[in-house]
């Protein structure tokens, strides 16, 4: 079951990683500089948490039965066998005749459609092997009251109305400044159409206050006394706002930089040097994102310290 733990993490978190530098551009990074070399190594390191994490889900399957074991050995097949490529063919040069000869786009759907029905055997017979396995005890967490939870809340909400308020200058103005080198930035809405630029910093207004809202709820509650204050304390438990905390970050940093597609479209049309892009601060923020999902599924999914067994106290 431990080993089952992990592996889901590591089978979780490396796509992650590996798209995000895929997002943000990053790959695309002068070949031989420093950003590339880091690019290489997070690739190469994700790519190896894939690979572990599949050899332990292996190792978990085995205990369970044959169709699990065989299920989840046609899941790694297919997987790997998509993203292994096509992930070296854009982290690495001289890779891409994986494209050009076509061999990933047409293996692509036989290699899908063999980890999914890898993915059936392997629910059913992990479903099978499970139920008959006594899981590990795992340590009882401390207990867990409002103030506690009240404690917890707090430091949620700051850390996450930061990521609002950065996500949000990032967007109206680092962007902006990045994209049109050499202008303010009250010269750049100057040269944007009424309509290009009321639109841009609407999508912008629009990502910050939904999230926001999503944002107040959690606080809200992680405030809440009264006659939900005892379901809430079993609900939210300190471990589980902050997987809740970093799960929502990750989430609204997604859509941050979405949120400023108009606005930089619109200023990479109008302004010189005419080019896409963002920030430096706003890619690294895509980062943040993508490490605060991996933390949020490691603390969610790596199995704790086992209980130990208390002795019976002896009768005189």
């Amino acid at each position: 079951m431990r080993r089952m733990r992990w592996g889901l993490a590591l089978v979780v978190s490396a796509p992650v990683v590996l798209a995000t530098l895929w997002v943000t551009g990053t790959l695309n990074a002068e070949p031989g500089s420093p950003l590339a070399l880091l690019v290489a190594g997070s690739g190469g390191l994700s790519l190896a948490a894939l690979a572990l994490g599949f050899l332990l889900l292996i190792a978990a399957a085995r205990g369970a039965n044959r169709l699990a074991t065989v299920g989840t050995a046609l899941v790694a097949l297919g997987l790997l066998g998509v993203i292994v490529p096509a992930a070296l063919a854009t982290m690495l040069p001289g890779t891409d005749w994986v494209y050009r000869n076509g061999v990933l786009a047409t293996s692509i759907p036989v290699l899908l459609v063999l980890a999914t029905v890898g993915a059936i055997l392997a629910l059913i017979g992990f479903a099978r092997g499970l139920a008959r396995v006594e899981l590990p005890a795992r340590a009882a967490p401390a207990p867990t009251d409002s103030g506690t939870r009240a404690r917890a809340g707090r430091i949620a909400f700051a850390g996450l109305a930061g990521l609002l308020a950065f996500g949000g200058y990032e967007t109206l103005v680092l962007s902006p400044l990045a994209l049109a080198p050499g202008y303010e930035i009250d010269e750049i809405y100057a040269l944007l159409s009424p309509a290009d630029r009321s639109s841009g910093i609407a999508m912008a207004l629009v990502w910050l206050v939904f999230w926001g809202v999503a944002v107040v709820a959690l606080l809200v509650l992680c405030l809440l006394r009264g006659r939900f204050a005892r379901a809430l304390n079993v609900l939210l438990t300190p471990r589980r706002v902050t997987v809740s905390a970093l799960l929502l970050g990750a989430v609204i940093i997604f859509f941050q930089g979405w949120s400023g597609f108009s606005l930089g479209m619109s200023i990479s049309d109008t302004i010189p040097p005419y080019a896409g892009g963002r920030s430096w601060q706003g890619q690294a923020l895509s980062a943040v994102g993508a490490l605060a999902f991996v933390a949020a599924v490691l603390i969610a999914l790596v199995p704790g310290p086992r209980r130990m067994p208390v002795p019976a106290a002896s009768v005189a």
